[in-house]
């Protein structure tokens, strides 16, 4: 079966020489470094708390990253800082001394022979008593950084040990007293400095930079004849399904994922800067692809591990009694809720942190998806949204024995829980066959697979482009989503042109939503359009509003705030870029309306209010790219809301406002906009005539929001409409008082509800705010406001 195939492989690696390890330390004479600071002088070695407390005088709290941000935090990272532009390295011995130990750092990491390391200063930092910083892991600050050297000048202290983890190893370095001490470990292992205890621990801080200089000839020896018999067998047979119960599959696996132990960043993933064990396996698999008729790449992959895990057995008891919560605050409690174990009330528990204490029992679930890979060519790398099945994966080192970038625990729930997610971060190497070269890269969404069917489109191999394009549509449905997906569209777009063939053509563009489409990419749709004619371009254009993809709606806003000047160009592009222009502002406005009438049927003011703003806005987008037939349907429609509907029209009159140019005289978009203010106008001018309400009158208009038609509802909207009543004692039980309580919060009513826990049953106190008046007077003035404005930027014109 595969499954052994890539077992043995894994094997192989694993048995194969591992040149180095995670991290060294080397110790040198003090004297072969003279160390100087400004504002401070040559620094004596070993250094005295004299001299150290002067170094202190001249530096700065230290400072770590989180993210994109740069942050001070002693409770983090506590210790001072000396940037290396006010240090000068040097001594008669120091450069022979450094070469000499940073060859011996090399060796040590398994950095291949071709390989040459610089040192590059980083800072100056002095751990006081007590000093210290968290488990970390440092930032790749160059593209050529592999690692860290710690060079620790001797001094006095005790603590201060530096700790080194990596995949499930744990290695503690202690400075010496008296002699230079070197610690080098790879960029992606996590580190910290413990306590300083007593003293003062003083390390210079180096980037370990990689650069090869010569090309690597072929490992000597190794397995790389079973290694190539491995992949032969593991392509040629058909792929292993996870459970016995799939069904069984019959074609042979597009791809092997064989996953590296090391974490490395796009800038640092190259074949002359993998790590320790990593660059042994690396080049035997490569050599093996070349004998396995294989190309080969690097990947980065995101992977998630669903484990059936419990805590350590002196945490707690998950299984033990859980106690009542007599005390809850939450007035729909009544005894009821539970005290989870850490005496927390409600039973739903989400914990997250570091679990590597946690047993881990059996693997639920797991998925990886690979996210970026070099080029075969190895000029440079490209996005790509990969889901690697199992079929395909193979890995000498399990997850499980790597450190997880992030964890979260779901505790017993009764009827499951008990979950441990971890994720990680991992590099892989990703094998395929030659002869299946394009359709591996295509399913991948790689830009290199729709630019080989352009190249031979612009060589007039048309038959070769077109069957080649055909062999994409089983693979082809989910690359318009994610990072790649608008470069991937500009290609895909001009390869549909080229092809001549409707159906192939749709195919490659149905999977893009329509936030791929933008200006530069006018002139192709009208080619596409006026090629292929209105029927299919209406179809097409459809199909990218209901594409599947990652869209969220600062996506969808962003695009229509972009469409006026895309349908501009269309409207005026060679070919029939109006064909193109019609479909897509129909579109947009048929997810706008439905978006509308949602936002209509809320009861909750804020939230509409907020939604309706946003819907005001694309409104205005869409008014300025309709063409004078669709404005008008849209100014229709538009102009029938309800008294709801004006915030929306108001807002869409503000956004057109702030641009005049788009809505001159004349235009479609402004004898749309002139008449939408003109309802207003009209509506707000009614709206401020009505007369003030009474000082007396507490009246409210319905809940409206039960859909039952329930007594209790009846006997609320009699309270609400009451000129008179203002508090209401209502005896309920707890479902009642609940299904009251969710009425008043889902119409935003003015209306306070608490209970009074006495008797059986409790009773709902339901009393009347003054937000009755305050309201009414605020949207009177709002109102004044907005007529105000209307009257002075959209003025009727005059007969």
């Amino acid at each position: 079966m595969a499954q052994g195939a890539r077992n043995r492989l894994a094997k192989l690696l694993d048995g194969s020489e591992q040149r180095g390890d995670f991290s060294t330390r080397i110790e040198v004479p003090a004297q072969a470094l003279r160390i100087e600071v400004d504002g401070v002088g040559e620094l004596p070695l070993p250094l005295r708390a004299p001299v150290t407390r002067k170094l202190i005088a001249q530096a700065r709290q230290a400072r770590f990253g989180l993210g994109e941000q740069t942050l001070a935090d002693t409770g983090v990272r506590d210790t001072w800082e000396i940037t290396p532009d006010r240090i000068t390295l040097g001594g008669h011995d120091w450069q022979r001394t450094l070469s000499s130990v940073l060859d011996g750092v090399r060796t040590a990491l398994g950095l291949p022979p071709t390989t040459v390391l610089r040192a590059e200063p980083h800072a100056l930092l002095v751990y006081g008593k007590g000093q210290f910083f968290l488990p970390h892991q440092d930032a790749e600050k160059d593209d050529s950084m592999v690692g860290t050297l710690v060079v620790s000048l001797p001094s006095y202290h005790t603590g201060g040990e530096l700790v080194i983890e990596h995949a499930s190893r744990s290695i503690t370095y202690q400075a010496s007293r008296e002699r230079l001490t070197f610690a080098a470990f790879y960029a992606d292992c996590r580190h910290e400095v413990k306590p300083v205890t007593s003293g003062y621990r003083i390390t210079l801080i180096m980037n370990l930079l990689a650069e090869r200089v010569r090309s690597a000839g072929e490992i000597d020896g190794g397995p790389v004849a079973d290694l190539a018999r491995c992949l032969t067998e593991h392509f040629a047979q058909p792929a292993e399904q996870r459970y016995s119960y799939d069904r069984p599959e019959t074609t042979p696996p597009n791809r092997l994922v064989y996953l590296l132990d090391h974490e490395y960043t796009q800038r640092g993933l190259g074949w002359d800067r993998l790590k320790g064990a990593d660059a042994t396996r690396a080049a035997l698999l490569r050599q093996a692809a070349g004998q396995a008729g294989c190309e080969a790449v690097l990947a980065l992959a995101e992977v998630k591990e669903t484990w059936d895990a419990v805590p350590p057995y002196d945490h707690y008891d998950y299984y033990g009694d859980v106690e009542h919560f007599n005390d809850c605050e939450d007035e729909e409690c009544e005894g009821e809720c539970l005290l989870d174990p850490d005496g927390e009330p409600g039973a739903e528990r989400r914990r997250s942190g570091d679990f590597s204490d946690y047993e881990l029992n059996d693997l639920i679930d797991d998925e990886i998806i690979l996210g970026w890979w070099t080029r075969p060519d190895g000029t440079g790398g490209e996005q790509i949204s990969l889901p690697v099945p199992y079929a395909e994966v193979c890995a000498t080192t399990e997850n499980r024995y790597l450190t997880p970038y992030q964890s979260e625990y779901e505790g017993y729930m009764g009827n499951y829980g008990n979950t441990l997610d971890r994720w990680y971060r991992r590099a892989a190497v990703v094998l395929w066959l030659r002869q299946r070269s394009f359709a591996a890269r295509a399913e991948a969404g790689s830009g290199g697979a729709l630019r080989e069917l352009q190249g031979y489109l612009d060589a007039g191999e048309l038959e070769l482009a077109r069957m080649l394009a055909r062999s994409l549509a089983p693979i082809w449905k989910h690359h318009g989503s994610g990072a790649a997906a608008a470069p991937l569209f500009a290609a895909a777009l001009r390869v549909a042109v080229g092809l001549g063939e409707a159906d192939t053509a749709a195919m490659l563009l149905a999977p893009f939503g329509v936030e791929a489409l933008s200006e530069r990419h006018a002139p192709d749709l009208a080619e596409a359009a006026a090629r292929y004619g209105r029927t299919w371009t209406r179809g097409t254009v459809g199909s990218c509003f209901g594409a599947v993809g990652a869209r969220t709606g600062a996506d969808r806003a962003a695009w229509l705030e972009s469409l006026p000047g895309l349908c501009a160009a269309l409207r005026t592009a060679d070919g029939d870029g109006d064909a193109v222009a019609t479909p897509l502002v129909e579109g947009a406005w048929q997810a706008t309306e439905k978006q509308l009438t949602g936002w209509l049927g809320m009861s909750r003011e804020p939230e509409r209010h907020a939604g309706m703003e946003r819907l005001g806005t694309a409104l205005a987008h869409l008014l300025q790219a309709a063409s004078p037939k669709t404005a008008d349907t849209i100014t229709t429609t538009l102009r029938g809301l309800p008294d709801t509907g004006l915030e929306c029209l108001l807002q869409a009159l503000r956004t057109a406002a702030r641009r005049p140019v788009a809505v001159r005289d004349g235009t479609p978009a402004a004898r749309a906009f002139q008449s939408l203010a003109d309802h207003c106008e009209a509506r707000l001018t009614a709206d401020v005539a009505r007369p003030v309400r009474a000082a007396d009158d507490w009246s409210l208009a319905p809940a409206g929001t039960c859909r039952s038609g329930c007594g209790l509802c009846s006997d609320l909207d009699a309270f609400l409409t009451s000129r008179t009543r203002r508090v209401m004692d209502w005896p309920l039980a707890k479902d009642g008082r609940r299904h009251i309580h969710s009425c008043i919060d889902l119409a935003n009513l003015p209306v306070s509800h608490t209970t009074r826990r006495q008797g059986r049953p409790y009773t709902l106190i339901l009393a009347k705010t003054d937000a009755v008046f305050t309201r009414e007077q605020a949207a009177r003035a709002r109102a004044e406001t907005d007529l105000a404005w209307l009257r002075e930027k959209w003025p009727r014109p005059r007969d």
